[in-house]
């Protein structure tokens, strides 16, 4: 059994198996909560055993999985990332929206407040 397309995809599996070491570490240190030792310890150790052949057969052997990391890896080296400047300038044009926006909605909130409380309402 070996890696499949070991060459490819290996930046993006390596989050997946990063992700499930942690959760597998995770399900160890509750299983081993769970009973008084020893038996904390022999249920720690086979949840250990299943959840880290898991994760290694999901990141590295299993080929659906292998074709959607190696794709979505491809995908992103075509990303065209933004510049520090545009990003300075979008969040810029953002801030401004909102608070225009939020000004806006104010408004309306008084004048209708000022309205309902005009004809008794409120």
């Amino acid at each position: 059994m070996a890696v499949y397309k070991k060459e490819e995809g290996m930046w993006a599996r390596m989050p997946v198996a990063l992700i499930g070491g942690v959760i597998t570490v995770a399900a160890t240190r509750a299983a081993r909560e769970w009973a008084e030792p020893p038996g904390g310890y022999i249920w720690a150790g086979a949840i250990f055993l299943v959840f880290a052949a898991a994760t290694l057969f999901v990141a590295f052997f299993h080929r659906k999985t292998g074709d959607v990391l190696i794709d979505t890896e491809n995908e992103m080296r075509k990303v065209v990332w933004p510049t520090r400047e545009e990003v300075a300038g979008s969040t810029a044009v953002v801030i401004v929206t909102v608070v225009l926006l939020g000004m806006s909605v104010y408004m309306v909130d008084v004048a209708l407040g000022k309205l309902l409380i005009l004809v008794k309402l409120y």
